[in-house]
């Protein structure tokens, strides 16, 4: 029973957390391609 509830909170948790590295990642290279492309005056 115990282990039941705490595979309820650790799987999440384990699937959150590179999830939301990985959002950070995307989003980071994104504002740094879009700056590159306004530096370059492509955009």
């Amino acid at each position: 029973m115990e282990s039941s509830v705490l595979n309820v909170i650790l799987i999440p948790l384990f699937l959150a957390i590179p999830a939301i590295i990985l959002y950070f990642i995307i989003k980071l290279a994104v504002k740094n391609a879009i700056k590159e492309l306004k530096d370059n005056n492509t955009l």
